[in-house]
């Protein structure tokens, strides 16, 4: 039988192909940072919060539930806006 990982979203089939976002919390269980896990590859701090938010209903969640997850791609989307990052 496939393993098999528990999220917020329900059970989902390790063998998906979708992409993952992955709650990190602080001590109040608040959503502190994002990690993106593309499949088949090592899951990468969230950088672009903005295409992590338009794509956001075709992505696995994990760690937290989808509101608390899309408030933090909201305010560090507003955040980059405002303060761009250099390259």
């Amino acid at each position: 039988m496939p393993a098999q990982l528990k999220l917020y979203s329900g059970v989902v089939n390790y063998m998906d192909k979708r992409a993952m976002l992955i709650a990190e919390l602080d001590e109040e269980s608040r959503v502190a940072w994002l990690w993106r896990a593309d499949p088949g590859k090592r899951p990468k701090p969230v950088k672009n919060a903005v295409a992590c938010l338009q794509e956001l209903d075709s992505l696995i969640l994990f760690g937290a539930p989808k509101p608390e997850i899309e408030a933090w791609l909201r305010e560090q989307s507003d955040q980059q806006a405002t303060f761009p990052r250099e390259i």
